[in-house]
């Protein structure tokens, strides 16, 4: 069972970092003694190799209320997650029909969203996320009747909460997107509304709008510390996420014993990179790189091991699937499943699984594939028994 408030200390020490670069250079997203990723005593990137969104609200909650790093990450995680739960049951009750389903839907939402504040790190945005906009967007046909100008501020929210979801945890709000936009094409296809697809766009305003005030947030931290040769020396400066460096590890997900298997482990993608590379910035696009190539080599090596790895990995997120799908089995062939109902759902729940395939099926990567799977039994009740 998770433990209550467990965010990675390191991810704590690096908010507590960008707190204090703050207050050294007046400028968001640089951090000062980013002991976790050897900043110690000098200027670095702030949320070095992760998504900087949390490294830009923490710092500034906590200096606003006074609060410390602990406790102001431990209030948002779990105000987001209070939210998003009810979000989510407003669209259950205002949309859904079926009075089984939002007796059902309640404990799936509540449970998801606890077991996602319980967690309390940037992983459980792919959770809640998902959970608070599935239940309003599954119901889309019911969405268009309500006011025009209303439907405009849920297309702006909804633009606003994936991008700021986005900007803590990458991707975790494209999942609702990408079913979203599914759904949209099929019924504009299916009743040749053209306006549906104009009308769609107003939710990317946002989500321009986010990405371009973080982006131009990380200029102006990357044109300061490039005055620092230090730093320069140390750091890549352009805000590079590790992708490569967890899908290499990920590689000795069954532990077998081969000296060219890697070891799951973060130091090893480390000592792997520098080995082919001594003077590379750990986590720099040239280690990613490297680590890519790597990545490669292995799979063409030993490809029926890397089908192997991939099968195992599957069959876990496929066991999970099955636990939080649960009831929905029984409906699923209970009754035939409705073509908009498969586009909605399905696409979210392949791209939630695809976190789990590309490094490992651990739960805290796999929140979102359990609000998808949740809600959609939840989806499969409604269309069983609503008449609409």
């Amino acid at each position: 069972m998770p433990q209550l408030f467990q965010t990675m200390p390191c991810r704590i020490e690096g908010y507590k970092a960008a707190l204090e670069g703050f207050n050294v250079t007046d400028i968001h997203l640089i951090a000062y003694n980013d002991i976790c990723n050897n900043g110690n005593n000098i200027l670095s990137p702030s949320g070095y190799t992760d998504h900087v969104g949390s490294y830009l609200y923490i710092p500034f909650l906590s200096k606003l209320f006074n609060l410390s790093i602990e406790n102001t990450a431990a209030l948002f995680f779990s105000f987001y997650g209070t939210l998003c739960i009810l979000i989510s049951l407003v669209g259950l009750f205002y949309f859904y029909n079926s009075k089984f389903a939002k007796i059902c839907g309640t404990v799936f939402i509540t449970t998801i969203g606890l077991l996602c504040i319980f967690i309390s790190d940037t992983y459980c945005f792919y959770g809640l996320t998902s959970l608070a906009l599935i239940t309003w967007w599954s119901k889309i046909k019911e969405l268009e009747k309500i006011n025009y100008k209303k439907l405009v501020l849920l297309f702006l929210f909804t633009g606003l909460i994936i991008s700021f979801s986005n900007t803590v945890r990458g991707n975790s709000g494209d999942d609702v997107l990408i079913s979203i936009l599914i759904i949209t094409i099929f019924f504009t296809v299916k009743d040749k509304k053209k306006f549906r697809i104009i009308s769609i766009f107003i939710i990317f305003i946002p989500i321009f709008l986010v990405n371009f005030q973080i982006s131009d947030l990380k200029n102006k931290a990357r044109n300061y510390l490039m005055k620092n040769e230090e730093t320069v020396e140390r750091f890549d400066l352009n805000f590079v996420r590790a992708t490569w460096h967890n899908a290499y590890y990920s590689l000795g997900y069954l532990s077998i014993d081969n000296k060219d298997v890697p070891i799951p482990s973060d130091t090893f993608s480390v000592k792997k990179a520098q080995e082919i590379n001594p003077k590379v910035k750990v986590y720099s696009a040239e280690y990613e790189k490297i680590l890519k190539n790597e990545y490669f080599k292995f799979v063409k090596k030993y490809p029926f091991l890397f089908i192997q790895i991939l099968a195992s990995k599957a069959g876990v997120i496929f066991l999970y699937f099955l636990i939080f799908f649960n009831i929905g089995i029984y409906y699923l062939f209970k009754h035939r499943i409705r073509a908009e109902t498969f586009l909605f759902f399905i696409p979210g729940i392949i791209f939630n699984s695809a976190f789990g395939i590309a490094t490992e099926p651990n739960y805290t990567y796999l929140l979102g594939l359990f609000a998808y799977s949740s809600l959609f039994a939840i989806k499969l009740i409604e269309d069983k028994y609503s008449k609409i």
